[in-house]
C-alpha cells in the first residue's frame, strides 16, 4: 500500500537518497530469519582477521573482495530473502526484538484497556492471523470503492470514483493529489499532483532484456483480475491491456534521474491551468472529491505525463481505465486480503527478486503489524536497544563532521567566497536528529481496532488506520509545517537527508554494530557510522540537495560561475560511474546514481580528513567502510536494483570510491600503477 500521505517520503527519500535505498513500506527490504544457523552466527561475528594466504585476492586488485570475499563465501542468502547484508541483519534483529514484545502483548491482551496501544497491537495481529476471517471478509469495506469504479458508466463517474478513493483513503491509480511540504516554500504545505501507478516502474517496463519478467507480470495482473471477479479469458485480456497502458505511461514519464529533481518537477499550476492540462476532466469536481479544492497553487510533478493521462481519458478507454484502477486497488491491498491474493502477490514479488521461499503466516503478520504501527513499536525499540549515552556520542560525531565539512568548503579551489558563505550557512543551520523523535507521534489515537471475536477483520482494521492517516494529513495542511516529524521510524536501518527541512536524521537501528559500536575505536566508527553521517551531510550539496537553501527552499544560492564549475565536476562523476560494471556486463547508470555517488565520495573524503595520516588508523577506517557494505544479492534483484535504484551496487560503493580518495594510497602504499585498485591522480573524481 502506498502510504504517501503521512510524510514526504515518496519525494524526499528519492530526491536525496537514503543510504541503502529506502522507499515506501511495501518496498522496504524484507526482514526474514536466517535459515542456516552457521550463517547467522558467522554474520554476527563479521569478517575475521585473515592471513594473506586465506584472502581471495590481493587488496591491490579488488579491495572489496580482499576484505569481504572469504567471509561472504560462508554466507548463504536466506531462502525467503533476496539478500544478505548488514542492513538485512540489523533489520532481522530489530524485527525479532519487537516480535517478542508483540507476541507477549498478544498473550496478555486481556490486561489492556480498549483504545490502548497494546490493545491495538494485539488485535491487529489477531486479525492478521485470522485466515478464515480474511477469506470471508474479501475486500471488506473497500468493496464500496471497488463497486463505484466497476459501475462507472462515464469518464466523469470514473474520475469521481477514483477521486473519492484517493480523497478518503489516499489510494493512488491514475490521478491523485496529496499535500506535502512545498519545495519552494518550506513553511507551508501544498498539494502535489502525483504520477500514475506504473507497477514495477519505467526502467523495468522499458528493459527489453526482461521479457520473461514482463510475461510473469502480465500473468500476475491476470491472476489479480480473476480474484476481483473476472472470468479467465476476460482477465487475460485485461492484463494485456493494463500492461500496455502502464508501458505507455512509462514512455511519457521522466527518467529516474530526473523524476525527483525540482528543476523538472516543481511546476506550479493554478486551478485554471490544471483544468487546461486535464481538459478531459472536471478538475474542480475532482479536486473537491479529494478535499483539495481551493488550495491552489498545485505542483504538477510531470506535466508531459499528465498530458498523456489526459489523452487516455476518453469514453473508448473507459473499461480499460476501470480495470487499471481496480488492479491498482487490489494490488495495494493484497498483503491484507485473502491468503490466496496475498500469496499471488508474494509469488510475483519473489519472481522479481529471485526469492525461492515464501514467508510463513506468523512472519508476515508480525512484519505487517510492526510496519503499520511503526512509531508505536519504535518507542518500544528505543527503550530496549538505544541508550542516551549513544545518542550523545553520535550527536558529538555529527557536530565534528559538520565542522570538518565547513573546513573542506573553505579549502575548495573551485568555489568562490560568496557561494562558500552560503554553503557554510546551510551547514550551520542544518538540523540534526539522532535516535528517535523528541515528540512521539500518535497517528492512531482515534483508531478503533476490532478483534476477530467482535467481528473485526484485518482489511477493515487497515481501513481504520488509513482513515486516521488521512485525517492527520488534512488537519496538517492549514497549519505551519511541523519540522519535528520523522520520515522514518527509529527501528529503520537507514538514514536520510530531508531537503525541505535541511535536516539529517539517523534512526536508532542504524546506530548499531557494525555501523556504530561504543567499544570500537574512532577510526573504525568513522569507517562505519562516520561515513553514514558524512554521506547524509553531503546530500545537502549533491546535484539535487544543492538546489535548496539553508531553510529548505528550492532556491538558487550559487553564483553562475560556481554553478557551472559544479556541473562540470558532477559530469565527471557521471562519466566515471558509467564505466563501472554493476553486474555481469551491466553497467551503473552514472546519471541515475549521481546524487548517491557524490555523497559517497564526499563522505569518505570527509572521514579520511578526520582520521588523519596515520596509516594504521586509515587502514581500520577503510576496512570498516568495506565491511559495512558486505552483501550478497540474487541475480534477479541485482538487475532490478541497477534499473530502479539510485544507489550504486555495494561493491562499486566501496571500490569506485576508495580509488578516488588520496588517503587510500597513504593507507596502502603498495598499490601501484597497473593494479586494479589504482587510479591515476588526474582521473580521481571529486566534488567535495
Amino acid at each position: 500500500m502506498k502510504k504517501r500521505n503521512r510524510v514526504a517520503a515518496a519525494i524526499l527519500a528519492v530526491i536525496l537518497g537514503v543510504m541503502p535505498g529506502c522507499a515506501s513500506k511495501k518496498e522496504t527490504p524484507p526482514v526474514v530469519e536466517t535459515t542456516v544457523q552457521e550463517t547467522e552466527s558467522t554474520a554476527d561475528e563479521g569478517p575475521e582477521e585473515l592471513a594473506e594466504e586465506d584472502r581471495q585476492c590481493r587488496l591491490e586488485d579488488d579491495y572489496y573482495e580482499y576484505v569481504n570475499g572469504t567471509f561472504l563465501d560462508d554466507i548463504d542468502i536466506p531462502a525467503d530473502s533476496y539478500q544478505w547484508s548488514y542492513f538485512y541483519q540489523l533489520n532481522l534483529e530489530a524485527y525479532e526484538t519487537l516480535n517478542t514484545i508483540l507476541l507477549d502483548t498478544v498473550e496478555k491482551r486481556s490486561e489492556f484497556p480498549k483504545g490502548s496501544t497494546e490493545q491495538k497491537i494485539a488485535d491487529m495481529y489477531l486479525t492478521a492471523m485470522d485466515m478464515e476471517g480474511r477469506t470471508e471478509a474479501g475486500i471488506g469495506g473497500f468493496s464500496v470503492y471497488a463497486d463505484e469504479i466497476k459501475n462507472a458508466s462515464t469518464i466523469e463517474e470514473y474520475i469521481a470514483a477514483i477521486g473519492k478513493m484517493s480523497g478518503e483513503l489516499s489510494f493512488f491509480s491514475l490521478l491523485s493529489a496529496m499535500p506535502d511540504v512545498d519545495m519552494g516554500d518550506s513553511t507551508r504545505y501544498i498539494y502535489y499532483i502525483y504520477t500514475p501507478d506504473m507497477g514495477p516502474g519505467k526502467e523495468t517496463l522499458e528493459d527489453e532484456s526482461l521479457s520473461e519478467l514482463h510475461e510473469q507480470y502480465r500473468e500476475y495482473i491476470g491472476a489479480v483480475m480473476k480474484c476481483s471477479g473476472m472470468e479467465e479469458q476476460e482477465a487475460v485480456k485485461a492484463a494485456e491491456e493494463i500492461f500496455d497502458l502502464q508501458k505507455q505511461l512509462a514512455a511519457a514519464s521522466l527518467s529516474l534521474e530526473n523524476q525527483f529533481n525540482p528543476n523538472y518537477v516543481y511546476n506550479l499550476y493554478t486551478e485554471e491551468e490544471l483544468s487546461s492540462l486535464l481538459s478531459n476532466v472536471d478538475v474542480k469536481s475532482w479536486l473537491k472529491s479529494m478535499k483539495a479544492d481551493n488550495k491552489e497553487p498545485y505542483i504538477v510533478m510531470q506535466p508531459e505525463l499528465m498530458g498523456k493521462v489526459n489523452e487516455m481519458l476518453t469514453e473508448e478507454n473507459l473499461e480499460l481505465l476501470k480495470n487499471y484502477s481496480l488492479f491498482c486497488l487490489y494490488n495495494d491491498l493484497a498483503p491484507y486480503l485473502t491468503p490466496e491474493i496475498r500469496d499471488i502477490q508474494m509469488d510475483w514479488i519473489n519472481a522479481q527478486n529471485g526469492i525461492h521461499e515464501k514467508k510463513d503466516d506468523e512472519k508476515l503478520a508480525g512484519e505487517m503489524v510492526q510496519g503499520m504501527l511503526g512509531f508505536e513499536f519504535g518507542k518500544l525499540y528505543v527503550q530496549q536497544c538505544f541508550s542516551e549515552a549513544d545518542k550523545q556520542n553520535v550527536e558529538a560525531m555529527v557536530r565534528k563532521m559538520i565542522t570538518v565539512y565547513e573546513q573542506k568548503i573553505d579549502d575548495l579551489d573551485w568555489m568562490g567566497e560568496e557561494t562558500k558563505a552560503s554553503a557554510k550557512r546551510k551547514l550551520e543551520m542544518m538540523d540534526v536528529k539522532v535516535g528517535y523523535p523528541d515528540q512521539w507521534p500518535d497517528y492512531y489515537a482515534d483508531a478503533d481496532i476490532t478483534p476477530p471475536e467482535e467481528g473485526g477483520c484485518l482489511i477493515d482494521n487497515i481501513m481504520e488506520l488509513l482513515k486516521c492517516d488521512k485525517m492527520v494529513s488534512l488537519k496538517r495542511f492549514d497549519q505551519p509545517v511541523d519540522r519535528s516529524l520523522w520520515i522514518m521510524t527509529p527501528q529503520t536501518v537507514n538514514a536520510y537527508y530531508n531537503p525541505s527541512a535541511n535536516e539529517i536524521v539517523f534512526p536508532a537501528a542504524i546506530l548499531q554494530a557494525p555501523f556504530y559500536d561504543s567499544t570500537a575505536g574512532e577510526a573504525r566508527n568513522m569507517g562505519g557510522i562516520g561515513v553514514v553521517i558524512a554521506h547524509e551531510i553531503s546530500h545537502a550539496f549533491d546535484d539535487s540537495g544543492a538546489l535548496y537553501d539553508e531553510y529548505g527552499n528550492y532556491k538558487e544560492w550559487w553564483t553562475e560561475e560556481d554553478k557551472e564549475k559544479f556541473n562540470q565536476l558532477t559530469q565527471k562523476v557521471v562519466d566515471y560511474y558509467d564505466e563501472q560494471e554493476g553486474f555481469e556486463g551491466r553497467h551503473v547508470n552514472g546519471a541515475q546514481t549521481l546524487g548517491e555517488n557524490i555523497a559517497d565520495l564526499g563522505a569518505v573524503s570527509c572521514v579520511s580528513a578526520i582520521v588523519g595520516d596515520d596509516q594504521e588508523r586509515l587502514k581500520q577506517m577503510f576496512e570498516q567502510f568495506a565491511i559495512v557494505w558486505a552483501s550478497k544479492f540474487t541475480d534477479e534483484s541485482m538487475i532490478q536494483r541497477l534499473n530502479t535504484d539510485v544507489h550504486s551496487p555495494a561493491k562499486v560503493r566501496v571500490n569506485a570510491v576508495v580509488r578516488c580518495i588520496d588517503a587510500f594510497y597513504t593507507a596502502y602504499p603498495e598499490i601501484k600503477e597497473g593494479d586494479g585498485m589504482y587510479l591515476a591522480p588526474d582521473k580521481r573524481v571529486k566534488v567535495w
